[in-house]
């Protein structure tokens, strides 16, 4: 992705964590091939039941909702991103899916969520760190994907917005905000840089019950 290259530190940081534009969209579609296997064991992490509605915090541009509506029975899923690129271009194309009332795709943040306490059965996320346990119904549950602060890319420091967490301090900040049954993991993946490199990443996936 050629585009990525030309891009300061800081502009590559403001593009992942909201996608602007022509380059936003290059950015996600990169983002979704790089991630697919990892995006894949999360979303499988969720267990769906039959019924069950699901909240995805920063969908980007919407490819692993097919996934998690597949997982069981009349699943809803519900998305919001503080992008409006992203908001569009998932809308676009799940516009079937949203037309059906399976999906719904909501220009929101974390901090300001367009529902009710106790709206959803599972909340998960990947490469965001803003998860609320006030918006989950009792016993629903948290998987997250994030970087992992081992050999990190070069933007992602915290003047660009980037606050990485090791294993340990994950686990304690999840259990002081109330979840249970917290399970921690490193995972290593093979990806591929912008300029086409192989490289080998470490991320985190945290999990949570309510």
């Amino acid at each position: 992705m050629a585009v990525f290259e030309t891009l300061t530190l800081a502009e590559r940081a403001r593009q992942l964590g909201n996608p602007e534009g022509a380059v936003g969209l290059a950015v996600a579609d990169w983002l979704n091939e790089n991630n697919r296997q990892a995006n894949a064991k999360n979303v499988a992490l969720l267990g769906g039941d039959a019924g069950n509605r699901v909240l995805e915090i920063g969908f980007g541009n919407g490819r692993t909702v097919p996934d998690v509506i597949a997982q069981a029975l009349d699943v809803t899923y519900c998305g919001i991103d503080i992008s409006p690129t992203m908001v569009t271009e998932a809308s676009t194309f799940k516009a079937a899916l949203v037309a059906s009332g399976k999906a719904s795709f909501d220009l929101a943040s974390a901090e300001n969520m367009p529902c009710a306490e106790d709206s959803f059965d599972s909340v998960f996320s990947i490469g965001v760190i803003h998860f609320w346990t006030e918006v989950m119904r009792p016993g629903g549950s948290m998987p997250m994907a994030c970087l992992a602060p081992r050999e990190a890319p070069d933007f992602a420091r915290p003047e660009h917005g980037f606050h990485l967490r090791d294993a340990a301090s994950w686990d304690a900040l999840c259990r002081a905000a109330g979840f249970t049954d917290v399970h921690v993991e490193t995972v290593e993946s093979e990806q591929i840089t912008p300029s086409g490199a192989p490289i080998r990443r470490y991320g985190i996936i945290v999990r949570g019950r309510a």
